[in-house]
C-alpha cells in the first residue's frame, strides 16, 4: 500500500467503542526513530507481563529497515514501511501519520503514544495504561507563542484556511485517543496547507498537530503532553 491507500484503509476500521465489550483495549506505543530504539532492555522490563495490553510500531530510517542489525526481541518485527525523515520538515508529520495509520489497523488500539528512540518510561506500565484509559482528554501540547520561533514561523499564504491568530506551537510528542487519531489521518484540508507552505524552518512537526487540534478539537484536548517517557 502507498501512503494514500494506507490512510484511507486505516480510517475505515471500526472505532473501538463499537466493539469495546468484545476486545481488550490496548495502548499503541509508536516509536519515531533514526535507527534502533535506545535503551531497549529498559523497555523490555517495562512491557514484561503486560502482553495483550499494548502494541508497538517503529518508524525508522529506510536504510535501517533493510539492515541486518540485531535488535531487542520486543522490537523485532515491529518496524513499519517507512520513508526518509528530516528534522523540521513536513515529512516528519507524514511519518507520524504513517505510524497512526498502521496502528489504527488494529481495532483494539484505543490510545496512541508517540515516542522517540531516546525516550524511557518514567512510570510503570500499569500506571501509564490506567491513566490513559481513564482519561477523557487528548494530550497534544498547543499554545500561542509570539516571536520568531512561534508566530514567526507562520506563512501568510496559509490564510484564509489557517490565520495567524489560529497558529499554535507545541511538542510533537503526543498521547491521543482513537477518535482523534482517525481525524488526523483523514485530514487533508489543513495538512495540504502545511505541505505547500510550511517549509524553510517552518518546523511542521511543532505546529501542524497543535494548530489542527486547537482549531478543530480544542474542547477534547488538554493543551499539554504527559511526561510518560
Amino acid at each position: 500500500m502507498n501512503d494514500e491507500e494506507l490512510l484511507w484503509r486505516s480510517s475505515m476500521v471500526p472505532k473501538i467503542k463499537e466493539l469495546s465489550f468484545k476486545i481488550q483495549p490496548k495502548v499503541a506505543f509508536m516509536f519515531l526513530t533514526k535507527g534502533p530504539v535506545l535503551l531497549s532492555p529498559l523497555w523490555e522490563l517495562f512491557f514484561k507481563g503486560h502482553e495483550g495490553f499494548y502494541s508497538i510500531y517503529v518508524h525508522s530510517h529506510p536504510s535501517y529497515n533493510k539492515s541486518n542489525i540485531d535488535e531487542s526481541f520486543i522490537f523485532h518485527g515491529r518496524r513499519i514501511p517507512s520513508k526518509e525523515v528530516e528534522w523540521g520538515k513536513v515529512n516528519m508529520v507524514e511519518a507520524e501519520k504513517r505510524l497512526l495509520a498502521n496502528a489504527l489497523l488494529d481495532i483494539s488500539n484505543q490510545r496512541f503514544v508517540l515516542l522517540s528512540e531516546a525516550c524511557i518510561p518514567l512510570f510503570n506500565f500499569s500506571t501509564i495504561y490506567t491513566h490513559l484509559m481513564n482519561s477523557t482528554k487528548n494530550f497534544v501540547e498547543s499554545y500561542d507563542q509570539p516571536g520568531p520561533s512561534g508566530r514567526g514561523r507562520y506563512r501568510p499564504r496559509m490564510s484564509p484556511t489557517i490565520k495567524l491568530p489560529q497558529w499554535r506551537k507545541g511538542s510533537q510528542w503526543f498521547q491521543i485517543d482513537r477518535d482523534l487519531a482517525v481525524e488526523v489521518v483523514l485530514d487533508k484540508t489543513y495538512f495540504s496547507i502545511f505541505q505547500k507552505y510550511c517549509k524553510e524552518w517552518c518546523c511542521a512537526d511543532e505546529h501542524y498537530l497543535p494548530t489542527f487540534v486547537s482549531m478543530r478539537f480544542r474542547g477534547r484536548n488538554s493543551g499539554r503532553t504527559l511526561d510518560l517517557g
